[in-house]
């Protein structure tokens, strides 16, 4: 069975299938139908009760009325085969555009023992001198095209005799499986015309099918032998005469026009009995477009009720109230920000190529400043320096000044006797490497920057453009610590960090160099600092404080003190100092651990204090530390435990193979500043 499909067949399909559409020029292919047909005889035997014997002659195979036997051709080369299919408009027409009066072509000699009428009116007719006869078309289709030849239901013959009378063909019987849209075979079958002759009507199954060659997925009815001589009756005027038909199937017992592609489709062998029939007209499409001018009633517009109007009015006056407090609302909070007037004391560029010295300071030592840190605080140009423009702070190597082995054993540190170091604490001065005791030199070096000999300020405003360094342990600091220490030792006399941040990736648990944390450090002492009070952590969400520069910035009046990134808008900490001393926020317990009654250091009087005095600058870049600010047991592979003090410095040292891979070069592990601004509060 040839397999199916949606497209017609080529025009050039093999003569052995069957081309829908032939040209009698093109009827030598036909004998494939021809040998295809059983002869009429062995059908009259089965059903002699319908067709007598006599009527039927056989002529290679073409059943023809035995009254028209002598007016046929016996070449089949001119026959010509006209098809009826389910779904086609059968329209005999004489040329490609319309057919010839009475549906005879000219030219033709039609006895007159068959159909005087015809052949009086052929040989009267003033077509009779056109020429020979054009090619038949049904429907306006020419009979070349392939779909056309390949449903080859009915049979005319050149004369007029055979073109008047309609001649049934029997097709072979084949193994393919049913059609679908047939039912089951009956060899009783009959194909009769209707009343009027315009289309056959179906009775029952079907005798025979089979699917045609050379067109894919058409299935073709084959019927049985007619029972009367309908066919032999059915002149050219009837056929001329009457109606285009339209054909197709429809599934018994369903109320659809047409078959769905399921009902087609389902079914094989033995497939549902259907019925033939009409197409129903498609309905006409109805225009729901409203005409011109079309004017609907509109009650609503002019028969408005008293709670509609009321109604309307509230939501006005409501919409206009709403506009009238959003208004008042945002006077009321511009006027609420407070413009103070700055005095610039420090514009520092960079610009001159050298560090001012008489602006920035040293802070030269090795205890660690308090914190546990593993650097060595120097004043070398190794660690700070200018360099286009800008202010590196950069850590090294300490074994790259005195060698590795004087790291760990051997090697005395004395800033004393070299008159360089800045503490006060002694012990802070002065190192010696022993490898039985465990001490060592700091094995990083770096530098402290500060203003306290410079500039400080009670007050004021401070902005510092810089871009923090990226690798693991390094820890960076802008920050300002307190010129006299006015209320006492370290965190009474207060500290105000504007931007601290850890080198770590932003994975790290802490917070990486994606975060910084700003805090205001105050307390009684040490062990009582409540800068957990007062601290904030700002987060890029996309890049890192290492990727970029950014303005880390300080605001500080009577009123208030405020740290901010990148401008006011992105604030880190505020504290107002109207609202309560930090005493009395502190909540302070009575006495401390010992038993010594804890002391209020700051004046009663006084909610500023201890941020009521003067302070200086500070930029730095640490190392490690065992104070905290790197916690232990957090999950990173910190390399040292912050309470062994003793064993931290070379833990750490030892374990430099993992951490100096996140070390780059100098900018990156740096932190370079663009500049910084220091202002005070004018009066």
């Amino acid at each position: 069975m040839a397999s199916e499909s949606n497209s017609p067949p080529s025009s050039s399909s093999n003569d052995n299938g069957l081309n829908p559409f032939r040209t009698p020029s093109e009827s030598s292919a036909e004998s494939s139908v021809e040998n295809s047909t059983i002869s009429l005889a062995q059908k009259a035997e089965q059903s002699s009760s319908r067709v007598p014997p006599q009527l039927i002659t056989q002529q290679k195979g073409k059943a023809i009325p035995q009254e028209t036997k002598g007016h046929v051709k016996s070449s089949s080369s001119t026959s010509s085969v006209q098809t009826l299919s389910s779904g086609s408009r059968y329209v005999l027409r004489k040329d490609k555009r319309r057919t010839g009066r009475g549906g005879i072509s000219p030219n033709a000699t039609i006895p007159s023992s068959v159909n005087p009428s015809i052949a009086e009116t052929t040989e009267n007719s003033d077509l009779a001198d056109e020429g020979p006869l054009p090619p038949l078309t049904f429907g306006g289709v020419d009979m070349s095209d392939p779909t056309l030849q390949s449903l080859q239901s009915f049979k005319f013959d050149e004369s007029p005799v055979a073109r008047s009378v309609l001649t049934p063909v029997k097709f072979a019987e084949t193994s393919a499986p049913a059609s679908p849209t047939v039912g089951p075979n009956d060899p009783n079958d009959d194909v009769n015309l209707s009343s009027d002759g315009s289309r056959p009507n179906t009775r029952g199954s079907v005798h025979a099918m089979t699917q045609l060659r050379g067109v894919d997925g058409l299935p073709l009815r084959l019927n049985g032998m007619p029972s009367n001589l309908a066919l032999q009756s059915l002149t050219a005027a009837s056929i001329a005469n009457r109606k285009p038909s339209v054909f197709f199937h429809r599934p018994s017992g369903t109320g659809s026009g047409m078959p769905s592609r399921k009902q087609s489709s389902a079914g094989g062998a033995g497939g549902s009995n259907e019925q033939a029939g009409r197409i129903q007209r498609r309905r006409h499409f109805v225009s729901r477009r409203l005409p011109l001018g079309y004017s609907a009633e509109k009650p609503w517009l002019t028969h408005r009720s008293r709670a509609e109007k009321s109604l309307s009015w509230i939501i006005v006056v409501a919409f206009v109230l709403g506009l009238g407090v959003i208004g008042v609302l945002t006077w009321y909070g511009t006027t609420e920000i407070v413009n103070n007037k700055f005095c610039i004391i420090l514009d520092e560029d960079f610009s001159s190529g050298q560090l001012n010295t008489d602006i920035w300071q040293h802070e030269v030592q090795t205890g660690g400043f308090g914190n546990g840190e593993f650097e060595w605080a120097t004043d070398s140009t190794n660690n700070s320096y200018i360099q286009e423009g800008q202010l590196y702070i950069v850590p090294t190597f300490t074994a790259d000044v005195i060698g590795e082995n004087s790291l760990l054993n051997g090697y005395t540190v004395n800033l004393t006797t070299a008159g360089t170091c800045t503490s006060e604490n002694v012990d802070d001065c002065s190192v010696r490497s022993n490898a039985t005791t465990g001490a060592m030199i700091p094995p990083l070096q770096s530098a402290r920057l500060i203003t306290r000999q410079s500039r400080s300020i009670r007050f004021g405003k401070v902005e510092v453009r810089a871009k923090l360094p990226k690798g693991d342990w390094l820890w960076p600091a802008i920050w300002m610590m307190p010129t006299d220490s006015v209320y006492g030792q370290w965190p009474a006399s207060g500290e105000i960090d504007i931007a601290e941040s850890r080198g770590n990736g932003h994975t790290y648990p802490q917070g990486g160099n994606n975060v910084i944390g700003s805090t205001l450090h105050w307390g009684p002492a040490s062990s009582l600092n409540r800068y957990w009070m007062t601290t904030k952590q700002l987060t890029m969400k996309r890049t890192t404080f290492s990727d970029g520069f950014h303005t880390f910035g300080l605001e500080w009046t009577k009123d208030y003190i405020m740290t901010y990134l990148d401008g006011r808008l992105r604030q880190a900490i505020y504290h107002s100092f109207e609202t309560e001393s930090f005493w009395t926020q502190g909540n302070f317990p009575s006495t401390y651990d010992n038993g010594t009654t804890v002391v209020d250091p700051w004046p009663a009087a006084n909610n500023r204090a201890p941020f009521d005095q003067d302070f200086y600058l500070i930029l730095n870049v640490a190392v490690g530390g065992t104070n905290g600010w790197f916690a232990d047991g957090q999950g990173d592979n910190k390399p040292w435990i912050n309470n062994d003090r003793n064993t931290a410095m070379r833990s750490f040292w030892d374990a430099r193979d993992t951490w100096t891979k996140t070390w780059g070069d100098e900018y990156s592990r740096g932190m370079v500043v663009d500049s910084v601004k220091m202002y005070s509060l004018c009066d």
